[in-house]
């Protein structure tokens, strides 16, 4: 059983300008592509978790990618991929990245949400003194941590999980569409928006912040987490739905409090996916051609995105070189 210990690394991502080569022959949007299934494989290209959904009625088609937070320089996407991002009216990520990063009263609101009230960080994480003692040695250590909440530490820790790996966020999926997006001037739609997320975050129960953090203290641990990063990012660049499927969050016989974990999973996955398949549904309605991008996680953790589609009466079809795929959920 592998268990998704790596959500802390993907918290954030920074900026990136997908290959040139992608730009080109940019349509204007008018009606639904002709999707094909199964593509040709293309040659030096990843192959992400991709899916489509329509609405015959209405006119709808929405494409979702599931996306990685972080990625590899020479990572391009198919043209498949970029034909159905062309084709849509607007691009729709969990937050604007790109546009939150220079926000400086918005990004100081959301750094709130993960700040400590009326306590400090000493007083609050067992072996304090031991978890800065190895911050110190990674080069991550900062005073401000002593003021913030352990969910914000395990995040400063995905950077030199990150910095093993030797994947970058400047190449993780948010920022190579939306830093498109933004140079095309191309209307986005958050789907959450960083209030929300942060916020969110900074109400995770404080006994699985502190778990969470316990993963965060010694070689080993940043050794098992870059090699757990390193696989997330091989399965995400083949489209292995086996792999993402096998995930899990949390094992309740191994936690201590498994009501918390169980509140941190609905709060991380269950109440998002709700609302992430929502908002997928108000775009079908409303017609809309549309290129949605969210956490792969959000695609496969129950109950994912594509299978209250199915609920909602939408069939969702996947869209890779050779496999063919259709969720189960019959319109």
């Amino acid at each position: 059983m592998r268990f998704f210990r790596t959500a802390a690394a993907f918290l954030c991502a920074a900026g990136i300008l997908l290959a040139s080569a992608c730009f080109g022959g940019r349509r204007e949007p008018n009606s639904p592509l002709e999707v094909d299934l199964t593509p040709a494989a293309e040659e030096g290209t990843v192959t992400p978790p991709f899916w489509v959904a329509e609405d015959e009625q209405t006119g709808a088609q929405v494409f979702l990618l599931g996306s990685m937070h972080a990625g590899t320089e020479d990572a391009v996407y198919p043209e498949y991929v970029m034909e159905a991002y062309r084709n849509s009216t607007y691009a729709a990520p969990e937050l604007d990245t790109v546009a939150f990063s220079g926000d400086g009263r918005l990004v100081s609101e959301c750094a709130g949400y993960l700040r400590l009230d009326g306590t400090t960080a000493a007083e609050v994480i067992p072996e304090h003194d031991g978890v800065v003692e190895y911050f110190r040695s990674l080069g991550i250590y900062n005073e401000s941590l002593e003021y913030m909440k352990p969910f914000y530490w395990t995040s400063v820790f995905s950077s030199a999980v990150l910095d093993k790996t030797g994947l970058q966020t400047q190449y993780g999926t948010e920022t190579t569409f939306l830093e498109i997006a933004h140079m095309e001037r191309k209307e986005i739609r958050e789907v959450e928006g960083a209030a929300a997320q942060y916020k969110m975050m900074g109400s995770v129960p404080m006994s699985v912040q502190l778990g969470l953090l316990s993963e965060c203290s010694d070689d080993e641990k940043l050794r098992q987490q870059a090699e757990s990063t390193m696989e997330l990012y091989s399965a995400w660049s083949s489209f292995d739905d086996e792999y993402f499927r096998g995930l899990e969050v949390y094992d309740p016989e191994e936690v201590t409090n498994p009501d918390d974990w169980q509140t941190y999973y609905n709060m991380m996955y269950a109440d998002r996916q709700r609302e992430m398949a929502e908002f997928v549904i108000n775009a079908l309605r409303n017609g809309d051609l549309a290129f949605v991008f969210v956490g792969t996680m959000h695609f496969y953790a129950e109950p994912s995105i594509i299978d209250l589609l199915g609920e909602a009466g939408y069939t969702v079809n996947a869209v890779r070189p050779e496999v063919s795929q259709s969720a189960d959920t019959a319109a």
